[in-house]
């Protein structure tokens, strides 16, 4: 639970700085103390599920994308885990994967 609450800090900060938001301004617009914002950025705390949907209201996305995770991980991690799937796909969808991946080699 700890990577999940760690990653899950980087998104909310993420999201927050894209939208050249403070800690202070996030916490009222989701009607908590600026500490607790602080706690979740830093993986210490994990929103309830109400303050999740208002983190998703008022960052402008959607619930699910506070949980897409992919880009805060590790490269290494990353390219183990599209190795994996590779691995997974049957014979006739690999060549569209080499295709999709080729696109960004070149």
């Amino acid at each position: 639970m700890s990577e999940i609450k760690s990653l899950f800090g980087k998104k909310i900060k993420d999201y927050r700085k894209k939208r050249h938001l403070t800690q202070a301004q996030l916490a009222e617009l989701v009607n908590v103390d600026d500490k607790h914002i602080s706690c979740i950025e830093s993986g210490k705390n994990f929103p309830s599920a109400d303050l999740i949907e208002r983190f998703s209201t008022a960052l402008n996305v959607e619930p699910k994308d506070l949980f897409e995770f992919y880009h805060l991980q590790n490269p290494a991690n990353l390219k183990n885990e599209i190795i994996t799937m590779l691995d997974k796909l049957p014979p006739e969808e690999l060549s569209l994967a080499y295709k999709y991946i080729r696109t960004f080699l070149l």
